[in-house]
Order: structure tokens, then C-alpha cells, then sequence
């Protein structure tokens, strides 16, 4: 999904991420940039793959922004 779309369209795609399952990417200047997935299977990779550590706190970070 083109990143202008992403930003348009941002709560429907984390809708269809969380309650579709779906995997989506997002592409900026017709290149990968980064792939919202599920959050039950970023947990789940990131324990396959050893790396608890990667997990976040959920909290409201916004200060970067």
C-alpha cells in the first residue's frame, strides 16, 4: 500500500490488520519501507526467533512523534 494511502486510510487498515489478519505493507517511492502485521504475530516471531527483548510496552509514545 502506497504510504499516501496509508496515511489516509490508517484506521481501516489497522482494522484489517487486527480483525482481517492481514499483513500490509507499506511502499514509498515504489520500495518496502516496513509491513504492519498482527500484533499476536509479532509477538510470536520475535519468541521464535529469541528476541523478547524487541518486544514493547504498550503505552501511549507519542513524544517522539
Amino acid at each position: 500500500m502506497k504510504s499516501a494511502d496509508l496515511r489516509k486510510n490508517i484506521v481501516k487498515v489497522m482494522g484489517r490488520v487486527q480483525y482481517g489478519r492481514e499483513h500490509i505493507q507499506a511502499v514509498r517511492y515504489q520500495e518496502a519501507q516496513a509491513v504492519i502485521v498482527p500484533v499476536e504475530w509479532y509477538e510470536n516471531a520475535c519468541r521464535a526467533l529469541e528476541e523478547e527483548g524487541r518486544l514493547p510496552a504498550v503505552e501511549d509514545d507519542t513524544a517522539g512523534l
